[in-house]
């Protein structure tokens, strides 16, 4: 993309921060879905899943790749089985365990708590690998864990603020999240990352539907709730997907790292502006340690950027 040629690198970061901000948004849809009516967890993950994925199918199709992707997937058609595991592992699961988690806590508990997984899935390394981690992960690895602990039970041990199955779900949801992120690599060097996208999210969609069979599509056209689902589908998956995707293509770990703090950051925000949501102190510190945790490679890796200024002002 010309666009993003060159250094334009804080183009780069507007669409990644812009896709977190959108995706908060479709967690806080989902709980409006859930207040207004009777839509269950699976059947918004079937609806948000395929018409999604008509939509990013539709557009490999007006943008002339749709029949060279698909033969590209027929010439190597080992290709489709790994794209059934993105699907459903990856993007259906990652999906309802997202909406699951929101159905029995809320949209910013939720999201916090999901992106301190990768930071704990640091514990279960060492222990693999009979080995101590770094500093910088052990530091993270910390301030996850001890800002999950102060969301969920406000520092007192003896009180749980968040349901027990929203914190499993969510913890779930980090790992499969980490999952749907490094998967798919190989298939969009080969293939047209929209068409995967797609193809992906209607396989997904397809099989979250059959455990809905009864699923009523009117519901989803309801005055009260139709414009939280056409955010859902419009904004926070097919806009988010596209912008995170070709954001990723210009930034460096580095940066990427910093810019995953906006979604729990902009969940956290949306859901006090619109649903009058308030956490304590305590809570508050928890939340600022986790987005601290997901950013702290960032600064204290041995490529962050800040020390490659240090090391430049040195020179000059």
């Amino acid at each position: 993309m010309k666009l993003l040629a060159g250094s334009s690198s804080p183009m780069a970061i507007m669409m990644v921060v812009s896709a977190g901000v959108m995706w908060a948004g479709s967690g806080l849809g989902a709980q409006n879905v859930y207040e207004k009516s009777s839509i269950n967890a699976m059947e918004l993950t079937a609806f948000r899943m395929i018409m999604a994925g008509i939509i990013l199918l539709g557009m490999t199709v007006w943008e002339g790749k749709f029949k060279s992707s698909m033969k590209a997937m027929n010439e190597h058609k080992l290709l489709w089985l790994d794209v059934l595991i993105y699907a459903v592992v990856g993007l259906m699961l990652m999906h309802y365990t997202y909406f699951e988690a929101i159905a029995y806590g809320d949209a910013p508990t939720a999201t916090v708590i999901l992106y301190s997984c990768p930071a704990m899935v640091v514990c279960y390394q060492a222990i693999r690998e009979h080995h101590l981690p770094s500093e910088t992960k052990m530091f993270t690895t910390f301030l996850a864990v001890f800002g999950t602990f102060l969301l969920v039970t406000g520092g007192n041990p003896a009180t749980l603020n968040v349901s027990v199955i929203c914190i499993l779900l969510s913890l779930l949801n980090g790992v499969i999240y980490s999952f749907a992120s490094i998967y798919p690599k190989h298939l969009f060097l080969k293939i047209n990352c929209t068409f995967i996208l797609g193809v992906g999210m209607i396989l997904g969609g397809l099989v979250s539907w059959a455990f809905v069979p009864d699923m009523n599509l009117a519901a989803f056209f309801e005055p009260d709730i139709i414009v939280g689902v056409m955010w859902i589908v419009l904004f926070g998956t097919v806009a988010a997907f596209l912008l995170y995707n070709t954001g990723l293509m210009y930034l460096s770990p580095e940066q990427a790292l910093i810019t995953a703090a906006s979604e729990p950051i902009a969940s956290v925000l949306m859901s006090w502006a619109f649903f009058q949501m308030s956490f304590d102190m305590i809570q508050s510190l928890g939340i600022m340690m986790v987005v601290m945790a997901i950013i702290a490679p960032a600064y204290t890796g041995k490529h962050s950027p800040f020390l490659r200024v240090r090391k430049q002002g040195n020179t000059i």
